[in-house]
């Protein structure tokens, strides 16, 4: 009879390693769910910390539907650690040398009270008014240029401007069941042209040249812009209220929103003009129930 052998050579030969299919499968579906989810469970974490997407290839920050100028943004250098109001001036407090030293380059916001009062624009632009200078001829409205722009905000109703001076007498009054907000710039020579007469800029900004078209933003009570970020030329921009009351929501970029004062609020009033950088603040509005407002507003040099 033949000896078996004991030998630990040959033990170890006859050995044989033996997983479980369904163990193969665990780590077949494990790695496929880590990949696909795990990493952008963790990037989503990240994200809701921040306050924003970052883009690690091309270090930006990823348009979230709430910022003009493209699909990426570079990161805001948050200036607004210091401010935690919207300053309010009277139009004799306003002076050249104070804008130039203390707002133009500053970011910090502020309202200058009743320093529009004395334009001719208060006496004559309204809705009536600018429906007459859009209609004046058929080709006005016909215009366009790559300057032209028309935002509806909420109104889903007007597609165009010609739609909005289309309304009926009974549309534009029925402002509690069916408020509206729009805003457009003036691309139209002729327009801009009459506009531009009944437009007295103060004294304070008469060396700084004035950048594009002039824009117009009207609606009843109860709405106003979303929140966004224009995200455009890093300069400000003067706003003037010609009718009705309009509330001012601001907000530092979400970048910054861990060093500056959360939230910014200031009502504006027939005359008053505010000059904010709204390429760095982030904006809202709300018209407040004091009749139609109708705001004039270009970016400064």
């Amino acid at each position: 009879m033949a000896k078996k052998s004991n030998s630990p050579n040959e033990s170890r030969k006859q050995e044989t390693l033996v997983i479980p299919l369904s163990a193969v499968v665990c780590i077949i579906v494990g790695f496929i769910i880590g990949s696909s989810f795990g990493s952008r469970f963790i990037q989503d974490l990240i994200d809701d910390y921040y306050g924003y997407r970052w883009n690690y290839l091309e270090r930006c920050i990823i348009n979230d539907g709430t910022f003009a100028g493209g699909y990426c943004r570079a990161p805001k250098n948050c200036t607004c650690k210091d401010v935690t109001k919207i300053d309010e001036l009277t139009a004799d407090e306003m002076t050249e040398k104070l804008y130039t030293e203390k707002y133009a380059f500053t970011n910090r916001p502020v309202i200058i009270r009743n320093i529009a009062s004395n334009w001719s624009a208060m006496e004559h632009v309204d809705y009536t008014w600018l429906k007459t200078q859009y209609t004046l001829s058929p080709d006005v409205l016909e215009v366009e240029a790559p300057n032209c722009f028309f935002r509806c905000y909420k109104t889903n109703e007007f597609k165009t401007l010609a739609d909005v001076f289309s309304m009926s007498p009974e549309r534009f009054k029925d402002v509690v069941d069916n408020p509206w907000y729009v805003g457009w710039s003036v691309c139209q020579d002729k327009v801009f042209d009459a506009l531009t007469e009944l437009v007295t800029l103060p004294k304070f900004l008469s060396k700084y040249d004035m950048i594009g078209n002039m824009w117009i933003f009207i609606g009843t009570p109860g709405y106003g812009a979303h929140l966004h970020l224009d995200d455009d030329l890093d300069t400000n921009t003067w706003q003037a209220q010609i009718s009705g009351v309009k509330t001012w929501f601001l907000e530092p970029p979400p970048e910054c929103a861990n060093v500056c004062t959360k939230t910014l609020q200031a009502d504006m009033f027939p005359g008053d003009m505010i000059i904010v950088n709204t390429n760095f603040w982030m904006h809202k509005t709300h018209v407040l129930d004091h009749g139609i407002s109708l705001v004039i507003t270009q970016q400064i040099g």
